[in-house]
């Protein structure tokens, strides 16, 4: 499984696209503080009503609310509960895995490798370490641009903020082996994305705890798309209480982040599990 996983490694990291759409989602978010920038410097904001940009009282209200932020507020939202990295791991693993079923590179792979399940898991490791070095490098640049645009906004408990990235991405890895499961059914790099991107965002946890908070019963804590809309909840303003107050969680089982995370990795194994058996049954391509 050791080489099948290296060979994914220099697929995928080897591949201009991963590149390209970190260089996209750079230039996102060096649009959206040109645009702060804009709205918060009293100059530029003149500057910019002159020459007939119009902004509303919206747009002032968002700029305050970001001025009255923190840098770890603003990844926070960015990558988890904005839903960057969930569209992100969803699209790019269907593309890639849907790609080997409709190339014929999957019967390459299982000719020598035999196991469905060492295909299965390479697939997830590779993508939950693609998710990490981009939220690590998102993380960073979003650091270093808040210093060169000269914005006042302090980072955060860098405790919380280590915990909150860390988190996230834990709660990817099931999110990555259910996008698994659906290229395993599926096959089909548009549908699987749509799938997994409305799985990921909360979708059907939510439709499910509709239903059972009639019953006073909450359910989507235990499913991983809760986790990531957590995230922002450690390095939040709001987040003051000790870490120990993270463990327990001090408004009830839903804020109990050991139990989401022990979740999110029995999701994780269940989604392998189910994976192999549905792609043993399938034909190959």
């Amino acid at each position: 499984m050791l080489n099948l996983t290296r060979m994914e490694f220099r697929r995928l990291f080897k591949d201009k696209s991963v590149y390209i759409t970190l260089a996209a989602f750079l230039g996102f978010i060096l649009i959206a503080l040109i645009t702060m920038k804009l709205v918060t410097d009293q100059n530029l904001l003149t500057f910019a009503t002159e020459n007939g940009f119009e902004f509303t009282a919206e747009d002032q209200a968002d700029a305050a609310s970001f001025l009255n932020s923190t840098i770890a507020d603003f990844v926070s939202n960015l990558l988890f509960s904005g839903g960057l990295m969930v569209c992100f791991s969803a699209i790019f693993c269907a593309l890639s895995t849907c790609d080997d079923f409709s190339s014929g590179f999957g019967k390459n792979i299982f000719s020598y490798y035999p196991d469905r399940g060492y295909y299965i898991v390479s697939k997830i490791v590779t993508h939950c370490a693609i998710n990490a070095m981009f939220i690590l490098v998102l993380t960073a640049a979003s650091i270093i641009l808040f210093k060169i645009f000269g914005f006042s906004n302090p980072l955060g408990d860098p405790l919380k903020m280590a915990l909150m990235l860390v988190i996230g991405w834990v709660a990817l890895i099931p999110l990555a082996a259910q996008n698994m499961l659906f290229c395993m059914l599926i096959r089909n790099a548009a549908v699987v994305s749509i799938l997994s991107i409305l799985c990921g965002l909360g979708t059907v946890a939510g439709t499910i705890e509709a239903v059972t908070r009639l019953f006073g019963i909450h359910i989507a804590q235990f499913f991983p798309p809760y986790l990531v809309m957590m995230a922002p909840y450690i390095s939040g303003s709001t987040s003051t209480g000790s870490l120990l107050s993270l463990a327990v969680g001090r408004e009830g089982l839903g804020t109990n982040l050991f139990l989401s995370v022990f979740a999110s990795l029995l999701w994780t194994m269940f989604y392998i599990w189910l994976s192999k058996k549905v792609l043993s049954k399938k034909d190959i391509c």
